[in-house]
């Protein structure tokens, strides 16, 4: 889930759309202001300001209710009136309660939404499943390709049905997830865009686009989880029926193919179903995984792919949403192991220590550079910063990271030679 940038902290840059307002238009905002929020909050001072990076009119006072109360109706009476308010504590972190020292900044104008065409998203859909079909071919055992126009029957593609139903299902149920709680909270976003790949999975994921900021966490952290909880209700139970329809035998020797990384929850769930750990470090043997146990094992990694809890992925949301400002230690975190697990998958530093070899994967450079140049490694801050998470949400944002903790595999794949 991708989310508009909207919401920069006050010493970045505004993006354009928001304006400095004339002396008179900033005067007649700062009395509209006034009329707005004068029952829910006690203003002690209200100033107009040139500065785009403060906003054109700033109120500093106290709350008289809940910042996750009034600041819905204020967002919705000042972007009728072509502004954006922007609110913020003058006590650190916020609790979203009454009587909280608070900022309120007002920008000139209103961010556009973005625009989208549901053809975009059909065409991309229709060409993934064709390119999930011809990878879920590849993994059928039905199939038997003797020469290159095999590779194009029809009547071969279709045999791929299995695994591409199973990971286009978890894929849509997690990406619905983000877009059915969006509209819940009346957010606008676009439907789901999926990414066709005519090789390794057929499919580089999927992913959504708000079309507009969320106004505080709570719907931000609602909108974030509700993705990766919709995706699991199907991939955990089409993992368990793939492995009871998987053979543990002592496999052959697959030059080009490749080996899966254990997560906590894929280990256990092995040895739950064949009551031994598998590889078997001893006999040798191992399960052999059909389509829908390859394509549940995908569903996994991409759930604990998207929970990574930095900048604007899923994980990003829910440590932002659970701990505020304070989240950008856990970013750090996260990205200082992901850097410890690619230097371990080096092959020079596993020659001294060949144990990193569980560990060690250099996939992860390319991840680094991912949320370094395109991701980025912070999460933006939402235009109400005050409100905070009830209890039960808070709740839930921890069975979210023990879930990131289950499903995250550090070494996700080994190709074999």
């Amino acid at each position: 889930m991708t989310e508009q940038r909207t919401s920069a902290n006050n010493q970045q840059a505004r993006p354009p759309f928001f304006r400095a307002l004339p002396a008179e238009e900033a005067q007649r905002l700062a009395t509209d202001v006034r009329a707005i929020i004068g029952n829910d909050m006690t203003i002690e001072s209200i100033q107009t300001t040139r500065d785009q990076s403060q906003g054109a009119v700033v109120v500093q006072g106290k709350l008289l209710k809940p910042s996750h109360d009034v600041f819905p109706r204020w967002l919705t009476a000042l972007n009728q009136l072509g502004y954006t308010p922007v609110l913020r504590s003058r006590e650190g972190e916020g609790d979203s309660t009454s009587g909280q020292d608070v900022t309120l900044q007002v920008l000139g104008g209103v961010a556009p939404k973005e625009r989208s065409n549901g053809w975009i998203n059909l065409i991309l859909f229709l060409i993934t499943v064709i390119s999930t079909l011809w990878v879920g071919m590849l993994f059928s055992d039905t199939v038997v390709i003797n020469e290159s126009a095999d590779l194009i029957r029809l009547s071969n593609l279709i045999q791929g049905w299995p695994f591409a139903l199973t990971l286009l299902g978890i894929l849509g149920a997690h990406e619905f997830g983000h877009y059915f709680a969006a509209r819940y909270h009346q957010v606008a976003v676009t439907l789901p865009y999926f990414i066709p790949m005519p090789f390794g999975f057929g499919t580089l994921g999927a992913f959504i686009r708000l079309k507009e900021p969320v106004p505080d966490q709570r719907k931000l952290f609602d909108i974030g989880v509700a993705g990766p909880l919709a995706g699991l209700v199907l991939a955990i139970p089409l993992l368990f029926y793939g492995l009871s329809t998987s053979p543990v035998v002592v496999p052959e020797p697959t030059p080009g193919g490749f080996l899966e990384g254990n997560s906590i929850l894929y280990y256990y769930a092995k040895v739950y179903m064949f009551g031994k750990p598998l590889p078997d470090p001893i006999s040798g043997e191992d399960v052999i995984m059909n389509a829908v146990t390859t394509a549940a094992w995908i569903g996994l990694l991409v759930t604990a792919l998207n929970l990574l809890p930095v900048g604007q992925l899923d994980g990003g949301h829910t440590v932002f949403a659970l701990f505020g400002r304070k989240a950008r230690y856990v970013n750090m975190a996260a990205i200082g192991a992901m850097f410890l697990f690619a230097v371990a998958g080096l092959q020079s530093v596993q020659a001294y220590l060949p144990m990193l070899k569980a560990v060690g994967y250099t996939g992860w450079f390319v991840w680094l550079g991912l949320i370094f140049f395109i991701i980025g490694p912070f999460h933006p801050p939402a235009l109400d910063d005050v409100t905070t998470l009830d209890p039960k949400r808070r709740l839930i944002g921890y069975l979210v990271i023990l879930i990131f903790i289950l499903t995250f595999t550090p070494v996700p794949m080994t190709m074999l030679s």
